[in-house]
């Protein structure tokens, strides 16, 4: 929520670097247009008097990881009637609210205090959601006005005091039924100097190269010359917290007359060192639909400005109104599924793209390399260097990452160097990281975080040393993505160092056993929605492809496919994942055998109970809300938690596994340098799992090597099931579970987020 919040207020405290440019127009031509163009929208159309509409939102909280997937953690959809007048008058009522989420949050309803629509282009202002209108003086300053800020409008009437032009030689068509409108764009960036706290655009606008309307504004939105004041401004510095404001504001014509809004998409953006590449986004995306025109009353003809920088109201209806409303256009999640935080990189500010000298700022790839807590390392801590390139190496990055493991006393660290050429991404890694061995893991798997300190560590580690180059490109824009990465790499195993977790003071798992050595490690990567997550809210489908090989003293071949898809049909949620693998050849070192358990949602079986060379996870759920108990729940004026809405759950969790050929020694056990992790039983219950290898391992050899051949072993397919209530649009659950292909008791489980 902290990060949400950081969000929204860093729009108002960026500042706009550009460099000084005394030409206004690129050319006589253009500056003849957009002055014909700001004659026209300086005053709505004679017969415009008032307008009423109907609004449709989505608001996605989510963020981007460190190679630019992105994924929605919280979805909200607000239903509105909207009404304006052409004096600059606008009220949105908001009559509908509904939210799935992936982790509780407050309700965005509190927070925004003020209309996210932007009801007109026409005037010399353009009202955002925060402050008040910073380009004229006087404006702004009563109390009633202090919610609302104003752009300066790039056709406004003192817009050469704020911006240059550029373009507008070039025509597109556009075909709306049987007639063909013609567009032309104008790029616009604001002077160097500028008055202080003016709110500018850089982007693009689109025009209407007949009647000069504007047709679409695409850009960021920034404040000039400020800097952060108070708490907001030690938080700023302690994070290095950076955030930016894009819009995308769409017109169509009503009555083949007017350009109204139909489309608008605004977005927050925050980045920040200890975030490394990745991005906070908060995004709200509309629609109008359903506009009723009224003609103005004689008098309005007489006022020379139309549109004034008015107050905008935000008004909302009873909760009890806001849970019933039910008449919505769009599944929730249509709105935001096809968005990503990379849209708006070619109308970004020029800092952001990587316009300027290069520049070394304290900023790690992710946040374990500052703070992480596991069984092997104990408490690391870190820090990291990069040099971003921007014009004095174009398309460069350098990272330069290194920490220490207190309770292991080792170093851990690496270095990289990055190329980014349009669709391409080249990069050259070498370091020693302790990695995880664990299979079929989520997008944000939070492993190497600090959450193993308060309470069991659910994953297994090799000690690394690689020195890796690699090659990726997206394809089809960015539906698709393509990896190749091949270079050296040596497995050391490890062992715990820290013997009980420090809150809940349970003994942790011993870290299983792996084959060390010296290999060539080539892995190839193909990608289709590399955004789908079924665990996370944005809808869709998506798959991946993936071959791994090892040439030298650890050998190995290895595929993996996987597939998932989330889905909304009114009051149902439909959700499921599908993984599937096998290791080719004859050599399986332990650490790339497959393996699935408790940790991976299997209610009822032990930590990594199954193993194998093949292996198949097949996990689903199915929700529905009952309708009830959905209005928010307003604590304070900006503090409102979402609705309770509780949803009965099902789910299913299915895994197969199979070792169809080979000798013990071809899987690692006879060559284990410390007591082996499996057990060397090979009664009814341990074959049935492969190799039962549970928090009873290896109890029947005391610790000797395995000589048992498991050749031909194979698991039956194992099921469990799990129901129960979800609350808070699925972040929270309590479920009960159980195996169904033997006789065992219930299980409650409380989960926090976890769908499967």
């Amino acid at each position: 929520m902290l990060g949400f919040a950081l969000a929204l207020q860093i729009i108002a405290v960026t500042g706009v670097t550009q460099g000084v440019d005394t030409s206004t127009y690129k050319t006589p031509a253009l500056r003849a247009l957009v002055l014909e163009a700001a004659r026209i929208n300086h005053r709505v159309p004679a017969t415009l008097g008032r307008y009423h509409a109907q609004l449709e939102s989505e608001i996605s909280i989510g963020k981007t990881n460190g190679v630019g997937a992105e994924n929605s953690l919280t979805l909200e959809q607000v239903a509105s009637d909207l009404t304006w007048n052409r004096l600059g008058e606008f009220e949105q009522h908001v009559i509908g609210y509904r939210q799935q989420a992936a982790g509780l949050q407050f309700s965005t309803l509190g927070v925004l205090q003020n209309s996210w629509a932007v009801p007109s282009l026409y005037g010399n202002r353009l009202a955002l959601l925060f402050g008040s209108d910073t380009g004229r003086r006087g404006i702004g300053r009563g109390s009633n006005d202090r919610r609302t800020m104003f752009a300066v409008h790039p056709l406004s009437d003192d817009r050469e005091r704020y911006y240059r032009y550029a373009g507008g030689d070039t025509i597109q068509e556009l075909k709306v039924g049987d007639r063909t409108i013609r567009i032309v764009r104008i790029d616009v960036a604001p002077h160097g100097v500028l008055p202080a706290r003016s709110v500018v655009f850089t982007g693009e606008v689109d025009l209407d190269v007949d009647r000069k309307h504007i047709v679409r504004m695409r850009g960021a939105f920034a404040v000039a010359g400020d800097e952060p004041q108070g708490a907001l401004n030690g938080i700023l510095k302690a994070t290095r917290l950076e955030g930016i404001a894009y819009v995308e504001l769409v017109n169509s014509e009503v009555n083949q007359e007017f350009w109204l809004p139909s489309y608008q998409r605004f977005e927050a953006q925050a980045t920040a060192a200890v975030l490394g590449d990745s991005k906070a986004v908060f995004r709200i995306v509309s629609r109008f639909r359903n506009y009723e025109i009224e003609t103005p009353a004689q008098a309005h003809l007489a006022v020379a400005d139309t549109l004034r920088s008015a107050v905008h109201a935000l008004t909302k209806a009873t909760l009890d109104s806001l849970a019933k409303y039910g008449t919505w256009n769009e599944e929730i999640g249509a709105a935001t599924s096809a968005t990503h935080a990379d849209d708006f990189t070619d109308v970004s500010p020029a800092r952001y793209r990587g316009e300027g000298p290069g520049k070394v700022e304290l900023q790690g790839e992710r946040l374990s390399d500052f703070v992480r807590f596991n069984r092997i390392e104990g408490l690391y801590t870190g820090a990291g260097l990069t040099y971003h390139g921007n014009a004095t190496f174009p398309g460069y990055d350098f990272h330069l990452q290194g920490g220490y493991a207190w309770t292991e006393q080792t170093l851990r660290g690496r270095a990289a160097v990055e190329l980014k050429r349009g669709a391409w991404r080249y990069a050259i890694r070498a370091g020693r990281s302790l990695d995880n061995t664990n299979d079929f893991r989520n997008t944000f798997d939070s492993a190497g975080s600090v959450g193993s300190y308060f309470g069991q560590d659910q994953y297994d580690y090799v000690s690394r040393g690689f020195a890796l180059a690699s090659v990726q490109r997206d394809l089809f824009g960015s539906d698709g993505r393509v990896r190749l990465e091949s270079g050296w790499m040596r497995d050391e195993a490890t062992v715990n160092h820290v013997g009980w977790s420090p809150v809940k003071g349970k003994r942790y798992l011993p870290n299983r056993t792996i084959a060390p050595g010296d290999y060539l490690r080539t892995q190839l990567v193909f990608q289709w929605h590399p955004d789908a997550n079924a665990e996370y809210m944005r809808t869709g489908w998506g798959a991946q492809f993936k071959y791994v090989r090892g040439d030298g003293q650890v050998k190995f071949q290895r595929l993996e496919v996987r597939a998932e898809e989330r889905v909304n049909r009114g009051r149902w949620t439909y959700a499921g994942r599908f993984d599937a693998g096998t290791m080719l050849g004859s050599d399986f070192p332990p650490q790339y055998l497959f393996e699935a358990g408790s940790e991976s949602g299997l209610t009822g079986y032990n930590y990594k109970e199954f193993v194998g060379t093949e292996a198949a996870l097949l996990r689903g759920l199915a929700m529905y809300r009952l309708g009830v108990l959905e209005q928010p729940i307003r604590l304070t004026e900006r503090f409102w938690l979402p609705g309770i809405a509780p949803a009965v759950s099902f789910s299913m969790q299915t895994v197969w596994t199979a070792i169809p050929g080979g000798t013990p020694a071809s899987i690692g056990l006879n060559a284990l340098t410390t007591p082996p992790p499996y057990s060397c039983s090979i009664a009814s219950a341990a074959r049935s799992n492969v190799l039962g290898i549970g928090e009873t391992f290896n109890a029947a050899s005391n610790g000797a090597p395995c000589a048992t051949d498991y050749t031909g072993v194979a698991s039956p397919a194992r099921t469990t099931i799990s129901a129960g209530l979800r609350f808070f649009g699925g972040a929270f659950g309590v479920v009960i579970g159980r195996p169904i292909d033997h006789s065992a008791p219930w299980k409650l489980d409380v989960q926090f987020g976890r769908l499967f």
